[in-house]
Order: C-alpha cells, then structure tokens, then sequence
C-alpha cells in the first residue's frame, strides 16, 4: 500500500507542475550549452529574448515511417550582406551598410562584434534591439591606414558571421588588377584544383614594366595558408589563369589574393572560396561504376574471342591442304609403330617357347585345361 500512495502522490504533483505551464500560457525556453548558453525560444514564442539567437533546428518525420525523418531549419533572423570584399587606397575609408530583420513574433536584441580587424573597422554600435518582425540597417566603416596588404576578419551579428577581406593597394596606381575564382559557385571540395583567373590593366605612360605578383591564400581568421611568387613582364593587358592546390586546406571559407607590385605602387585584389570536404561516392554510384568496370571487362573477352577466331580461320584459308598431310604423317607414324611391333615380336621368340616350357614344368595344369569342354 506504501508504493500505492507514492506513485498517487507522484502523478498528482507532475500533473499540477505542467498543468501549472498549460494553465498560465508560459512559454518554454531551452539553453542550448554547446552555444554558449544562446536562448533557443520555440517558433511561436512571444515577449523579449536578450542574447545572441542561433537558427532553431526542428525535425519533422516523413509520411515514409518512424525511421524517416528531415532536419528543418528555422531561422530566427536575417543578415545581409552575407560577406564584404572591400577594395581601398593607404589613408582612405568607406562606409558600408548591414541589414537585419528579424523574423520572428518575438523582441530580439543582438550583440554586434568583430574579430581580426582592430584597426581597419569601426562599428557604429555593439546591440542591436529588434521588435517582432522588424527591420534595422546600421553601418561599418572601413578604414586603410598606410599598410598595404590584404587583410581578413569576421564581423557577428549574434550568432551569424560576416567574412571580411580588405585589400588596400597605394594611391598613385600603374596597375588595375583583379582576380577571379573559376570553379562553379567559388566551392572547391578537399583535394581539387582551385582556379582562377588573373587580369592585369596597365594605367602608366610607361610601356613596359616589370612587376612581381605575389599570390596568398588565407583564412578569414587571418591566418596564412599559402604564399607563392612570379615576376611578369607587362606592357599590355593580359589575361592568365593559375591553379592552386588545396589538398592542405581544411573544409571552410578561404581567399585567394594577388598582390601587383612594382615601382613605387602596389595593387591588390582578392576573391572568396569555399572549401568543402571530399566527395564521398554513394553506394548507387558505386554500383553504377562496378556495372560499368564489368561491362568493359566483358566487351574486352569477346573482342579477344573473336579475334582469335578470325586467326585461326585466317590461317586455315592459307594452308586449306594442311589437314591432309597431318593425316598422312599420323597414318605413316601407325604404320611404323605396327612394323615396330612385329619386329620386336620376331626379335623375342623366347616369349612363346617359354609358355610351352611352362606347360612341360606342369603337365598336370595343361592336361587339366586340355580336358575343359568347349563352350557351345
């Protein structure tokens, strides 16, 4: 009776501590710890969410049973643009724009940061406060000091990030440069070729000049993955493509950047890309290429089969008498090996006196078979 009263007592508290949720129409909120303690409200929760808010990752099952399933994102707000490439001369700025909108039923407020880019930018604010389904703009300036170079960083908004690449080259300019990624969507998976393409635009009275190009490829934490050099002679506009491995490049979001130098100027362009983890084939392809390995194999047997017939009935075209001697040759080797045969017989007659000798040694034997009836 004691674990009766237990499991009453239990059920009645657990029904009041939900029926106290249903009854006042509080919402539920989840921490999420693996974001740093972010509040993750559900879809329709209304009121003031203070934090950085990450997109809401929701599973729904499929009509196809229990083990079905997809993962359907839920985004809390929108950020654009989604990166900056910003081109600038030593000791100049520009201002640039960021929208937010927020698309959920619910006040947000988002912390604006940046990473890596101490000295080349300058953020307005460092909050953002939202109402329910509003729209807000505020604006970053970029600043180039004297350094010329290409310099990377990230601005947050939140939780989404902002890649930024700042090239900034001198004022007196010889040279327009610009630099291309070829591959389709800038996305390059792990192991592949990176391409792009190079133009170089002389702006000088000069006609021919020597320039040094020296390509980087890094990181948006700033951090350098590649360097190489050439030296060019230009005295037109030229177009060119180079490649660059990425085999050592982890999966993530990357520039590639040229820096033009050359007497008393340096220009510079880069391009953003994106590096994906390696192709993994599917079992259907890998079904498909065995279908297609086998089918090789099998076209290669019968081209040998048929070549082989084709030889032989090539050879016996040429030589159509040759069964007929073979013939002779084996009739005339049957016949030496008979004459062969009697020879060896006439040349052993020891072999039939000795079976008459054996009936001398044992009379008894030869009479005994001597007197067997013959059958029929």
């Amino acid at each position: 009776m004691k674990w009766v009263y237990i499991f009453l007592i239990l059920t009645v508290a657990t029904v009041d501590f939900f029926g106290f949720f249903s009854l006042t129409g509080y919402d539920t909120i989840s921490l999420d710890a693996s974001a740093g303690g972010a509040l993750n409200p559900g879809p329709f929760s209304e009121g003031t969410l203070f934090g950085d808010i990450p997109e809401t990752t929701t599973t729904t099952p499929s009509g196809g049973g229990a083990s079905g399933g997809g993962a359907v994102v839920v985004k809390n707000y929108e950020v654009s643009p989604s990166e900056f490439d910003i081109e600038l001369a030593v000791n100049t700025n520009a201002q640039k724009a960021v929208t937010v909108k927020n698309l959920r039923n619910a006040q947000t407020r988002l912390s604006i940061r940046q990473t890596g880019l101490d000295n080349f930018i300058i953020l307005g604010s460092t909050n953002l406060s939202l109402e329910p389904l509003e729209t807000k703009t505020f604006n970053v300036i970029f600043v180039a000091l004297n350094q010329t170079g290409i310099f990377t960083g990230k601005i947050f908004v939140g939780s989404k990030e902002i890649p930024v690449s700042i090239s900034i080259r001198t004022k007196l300019l010889l040279f327009d440069s610009n630099i291309i990624v070829l591959n389709p969507d800038y996305l390059v998976s792990q192991g592949e070729t990176l391409k792009t393409q190079i133009t170089l635009i002389p702006l000088g009275e000069s006609s021919r000049l020597d320039v040094t190009l020296n390509y980087v490829i890094k990181d948006y934490n700033n951090k350098i993955y590649l360097t190489k050099s050439e030296t060019l002679l230009v005295d037109k506009q030229i177009d060119f493509n180079r490649d660059f491995d990425t085999g050592i490049l982890p999966s993530g979001k990357y520039i590639v950047g040229v820096e033009v130098i050359y007497s008393n100027g340096v220009a510079t362009s880069s391009a953003h890309f994106e590096v994906l983890p390696p192709k993994k084939i599917s079992l259907s392809n890998l079904i498909y290429y065995l279908l297609i390995a086998i089918l090789i194999n099998i076209i290669l047997i019968v081209a040998l089969l048929i070549s082989r017939i084709y030889k032989e009935r090539k050879e016996a075209e040429m030589n159509p008498q040759g069964d007929y001697f073979n013939a002779q040759n084996n009739s005339s080797n049957g016949q030496n090996s008979y004459s062969g045969n009697q020879s060896d017989f006439s040349n052993n007659p020891d072999n039939d006196s000795g079976n008459q000798n054996n009936s001398e040694e044992n009379p008894k034997d030869y009479l005994d078979y001597k007197d067997e009836p013959e059958e029929g």
